[in-house]
C-alpha cells in the first residue's frame, strides 16, 4: 500500500469520508488533466518573437525601399513657395540701392499694421491663437529656407531684415513684403513674427497667391506641434496651386499625425506634381513600412493579452487544484502513521502466505476480467494494474462478483455519492476544457454582402429618400400620460367639429432666444404657402391613435378639444399638434406647436419637441438647421437612438458622410431598443463596410474634404 495514498484516512472506517475521498481524487486527476492541456496550449500559442520589428525592418519591401525607418526622417522638412513662381522679383519690393543705416530695424509686422480679427487669417485655430507661446525646436543646417533670400538684396540677412522694413513703412499693404517678412522670421527662427506676418499677407493676398503664406504658416504651425492646425492650413492652400509643395508639406503631416493612408496618398499626388522626387518616394516607403510595422506590434500586443489573459485563468485553476489538495490532506493519514500501519500490513500477509492462506489471480482478455481460483478476497495488490477490471470469476464456475465504475462530473455536486456510484463512464474532450463546442460552425458570414449592398444601396440615398421619424414622450415615461391625450373619446366623434388646433393662442412663458433666431429665419426659407403633406408623420400620427378609422379632420379637432383641457401637461399636447401639422403639410403651424412646446417643456424633456422639429426641417430639405437643432438636442439628452439616428441622416443629406457614420454608430451603441435603426441597419453597414462603393474615401487629399464636411459628432 504507498504510504502517501490519500486513501489511507485517519479514520479508515468512516465510509462517508472515504467516498468523498475517491470522488475527490477521481476530481483532481481530471482538473489535472485540464491543467496540462491548458499549459500546453498556451506554451503553443505564446508570442515569443522578440525580433519582430528588426526582421521586419530587413525583410520588408517598403522598408528596403525606404532604406530607414520612418523615425529616422526629419518629417518637420521645411518647404516654402517662392515669390518668383509667381512672377514677381522680391528686389523691386525693396531699396536695394541705398545704403543702410548702422542701427538697423527688424521688419516687426505687428509695429506696421493693427490687424483686425478675421477667420480668414485663420484666427480660430488653436495654435494661431497661442502664437506668443509657440515652440521654436532649432532648424537643422540644411533647412532650404536659409537659401531662399539671395544676398543680392543684402550684404547679410539683418541688412535684408531692414531693407524689408522700410520698404513695409512706405507700404504698409504690400502682400509681398509681409511675404518676404515671413521668410526672414523663418530664417531668424521665430515663430511668433512669422505668424503675424503671414496673417497680414493673407489679408492683403489676392486669392491666387495665398498659398505662399499659407504654407508659411502651416510649417511653423507644424514644427510648434500643432499638427492639426497645419493640415487644415495646407488644406487651404490646395485651392490655388503650387499643388506638389502642399501635398508635400500635406504628406509629412499627416505622417507626423499617424494618419498613415492619408500621407501616403498626399505623397502619390506630389510624385504625380513631380515625378521621381526622391524625398517623397522614400518617405512613402517609410510610411508604408512604419504602418505595417505597428499593425504587426499591435497583432502582437493582441496575442499577449490573450495569453496573459489565458495564463490568469490557468492560476485560478491551479489555485482551486491546491485548495482541493488540501481538502484531501485534512483526512489523509500522517505519513508516519502510514508508514508502521503498512509495516503491520506486511508482517500480517507474510504470516498469512506461510499459511497457504493466499491465492494468485491471473487478468483476462485485455484486462477486463480477473480470474481467480477460489472464492476468497484478493487482498492485496500493487499500482493500478486493476483499473480496468468490471468483474472477478471465482474458480471454475459463472459465479462472478461485478466492480463499480466511478465517474466523474465537474459540476456536480461531490456529496451527492449515489448520483456518483450510479453512473457511467463519460468520454471528454480538451475543446470542453476550454468551454467551445467542437461542432461550433466557426464561419461568420458577413452580411450585408457586397452584391447584395450593390443592390440595395447602388448610391447613398438622395435626401428626399431618407426617411423622417417622430420622437414619442412614451420614451420617457409619459405612456400613462400621453394615453389619455391620444384616447379618443366617443362624444367627440361625429359632433360636427372642424376646428384645428391652434397653437398661437397658447401663451409661453418662457423664450429661447436662440430656437426664436432660428424660426424667424425659417421665415425665409420656408415657402409657407407651399404645402408639403409628410406620410411618415401621417402613418405615425393615425397609429398613436386609437381610433383608426377616424378622420384626419377630427383629429385635429380633438387635439385642439385636449388643448383647452387644463388637466393634461400642455406640451405634451402642442407635441402631438406639431405632429398633426407636419402629417397635414402645414409647416408654419407645425413650427408654431413644436416651438411652444420646447418653451414649455421642462428642460430634461426639451429634445423631444426640438427632435420632432428637426425631423420637419428635414421633410422641407433644411437639412443643415436640422443638424443645429439636433446637436443641441444631444447636449440635453443623449440616450435617445432617434436623435442620432434624425442626425446621420441630415449628415447625410449634408454629404458629411463621416459625421453620418459616427452619428449612426452612436444610435447602435444605445441599449434602447429602436426599430427604427433595425430598419436603416443594412444602409448603414454597408456604408461602413464598402466605402469605396460610394466613393467615400476617395479624395482625402482633395484639399477641400476637411473644410467641407460641416459641424462633427464629439
Amino acid at each position: 500500500m504507498q504510504v502517501d495514498s490519500p486513501m489511507n484516512l485517519r479514520n479508515p472506517h468512516d465510509l462517508v469520508i472515504l467516498m468523498r475521498q475517491e470522488t475527490t481524487v477521481n476530481y483532481l486527476k481530471e482538473l489535472e488533466k485540464q491543467l496540462v492541456a491548458q499549459k500546453i496550449h498556451i506554451e503553443e500559442n505564446e508570442d515569443r518573437d522578440t525580433g519582430l520589428e528588426q526582421r521586419h525592418n530587413k525583410e520588408d519591401p517598403d522598408c528596403i525601399k525606404a532604406k530607414v525607418p520612418l523615425g529616422d526622417l526629419d518629417l518637420y522638412d521645411g518647404t516654402y513657395i517662392t515669390l518668383e513662381s509667381k512672377d514677381i522679383r522680391p528686389e523691386d519690393y525693396i531699396d536695394t540701392k541705398s545704403p543702410v543705416p548702422p542701427d538697423l530695424q527688424q521688419p516687426d509686422c505687428t509695429k506696421v499694421l493693427d490687424l483686425p480679427y478675421s477667420i480668414h487669417a485663420f484666427q480660430h485655430l488653436r495654435g494661431v491663437q497661442e502664437r506668443v507661446n509657440l515652440s521654436a525646436p532649432l532648424l537643422p543646417k540644411e533647412d532650404p529656407i536659409f537659401t531662399y533670400l539671395s544676398r543680392r538684396l543684402g550684404r547679410s540677412i539683418e541688412e535684408i531684415g531692414h531693407r524689408i522694413y522700410d520698404g513695409l513703412m512706405k507700404n504698409s499693404s504690400s502682400w509681398v513684403l509681409y511675404n518676404m517678412a515671413s521668410f526672414y522670421w523663418r530664417i531668424k527662427n521665430e515663430p511668433y513674427q512669422v505668424v503675424e506676418c503671414a496673417m497680414r499677407a493673407l489679408h492683403f493676398s489676392s486669392r491666387q497667391n495665398k498659398d505662399i503664406a499659407l504654407v508659411n504658416l502651416a510649417n511653423i504651425l507644424h514644427r510648434a506641434h500643432f499638427s492639426a492646425d497645419a493640415a487644415i492650413v495646407v488644406h487651404a492652400a490646395l485651392d490655388y496651386s503650387d499643388f506638389f509643395t502642399s501635398y508635400y508639406t500635406l504628406g509629412n503631416i499627416y505622417a507626423m499625425l499617424g494618419e498613415y493612408n492619408h500621407s501616403v496618398l498626399c505623397y502619390d499626388h506630389a510624385l504625380q506634381a513631380k515625378p521621381g522626387f526622391e524625398q517623397a518616394v522614400k518617405r512613402k516607403h517609410a510610411v508604408l513600412c512604419q504602418q505595417k510595422l505597428e499593425q504587426k506590434l499591435e497583432a502582437q500586443h493582441r496575442s499577449l493579452q490573450r495569453t496573459l489573459n489565458e495564463l490568469k485563468e490557468y492560476q485560478k485553476q491551479h489555485d482551486h487544484y491546491l485548495r482541493q489538495q488540501d481538502v484531501l490532506d485534512k483526512y489523509k493519514l500522517i505519513q508516519e502513521e502510514q508508514i508502521l500501519r503498512n509495516i503491520i500490513h506486511e508482517t500480517q500477509m507474510a504470516k498469512e502466505a506461510q499459511l497457504g492462506n493466499h491465492q494468485i489471480c491471473r487478468l483476462g482478455n485485455q484486462q477486463h476480467s480477473l480470474h481467480c481460483q477460489w472464492d476468497q478476497p484478493v487482498r492485496y495488490h500493487r499500482g493500478d494494474i486493476f483499473e480496468n477490471v468490471e468483474y472477478v470469476q471465482f474458480g471454475e464456475d459463472s459465479s462472478t462478483s461485478s466492480m463499480t465504475s466511478v465517474n466523474l462530473d465537474l459540476h456536480a455536486n461531490q456529496s451527492d455519492h449515489s448520483q456518483y456510484l450510479q453512473s457511467s463512464p463519460v468520454a471528454r474532450s480538451i475543446v470542453s476544457v476550454w468551454s467551445v463546442e467542437s461542432t461550433r460552425d466557426k464561419q461568420h458570414i458577413l452580411w450585408p454582402q457586397r452584391s447584395e449592398c450593390m443592390k440595395s444601396f447602388p448610391k447613398i440615398p438622395d435626401p428626399e429618400e431618407l426617411p423622417t421619424y417622430f420622437l414619442p414622450p412614451e420614451n420617457r415615461g409619459f405612456r400613462q400620460v400621453v394615453q389619455p391625450i391620444l384616447s379618443i373619446p366617443r362624444d367627440t366623434i361625429g359632433h360636427g367639429e372642424t376646428q384645428a388646433p391652434d397653437c398661437s393662442s397658447i401663451t409661453d412663458a418662457r423664450n429661447n432666444e436662440s430656437l426664436n433666431i432660428l424660426v424667424k429665419e425659417l421665415d425665409g426659407n420656408l415657402d409657407l404657402k407651399f404645402k408639403m403633406p409628410d406620410d411618415q408623420a401621417r402613418q405615425v400620427l393615425h397609429s398613436r391613435i386609437n381610433n383608426q378609422t377616424i378622420t384626419q379632420a377630427k383629429i385635429g379637432a380633438f387635439l385642439d378639444h385636449a388643448m383647452k383641457k387644463p388637466e393634461d401637461p400642455l406640451w405634451l399636447v402642442l407635441n402631438e399638434a406639431g405632429l398633426y401639422w407636419r402629417a397635414v403639410g402645414n409647416s408654419t403651424f407645425a413650427i408654431t406647436c413644436l416651438q411652444k412646446a420646447f418653451n414649455l417643456a421642462p428642460h430634461e424633456y426639451q429634445d423631444i419637441p426640438l427632435v420632432n422639429l428637426a425631423n420637419l426641417l428635414i421633410h422641407y430639405g433644411l437639412h443643415l438647421d436640422a443638424s443645429r437643432l439636433l446637436l443641441k438636442a444631444l447636449a440635453i439628452n443623449a440616450s435617445e437612438p432617434l436623435t442620432f439616428l434624425s442626425l446621420g441622416n441630415a449628415y447625410l443629406a449634408l454629404n458629411n458622410i463621416s459625421g453620418a457614420l459616427q452619428a449612426f454608430r452612436h444610435a447602435l451603441d444605445l441599449t434602447t431598443k429602436c426599430l427604427e435603426c433595425e430598419s436603416s441597419l443594412k444602409m448603414i453597414r454597408c456604408l461602413q463596410f464598402y466605402p469605396f462603393l460610394y466613393n467615400i474615401t476617395s479624395s482625402v487629399c482633395s484639399g477641400k474634404q476637411l473644410l467641407k464636411d460641416g459641424p462633427q459628432v464629439k
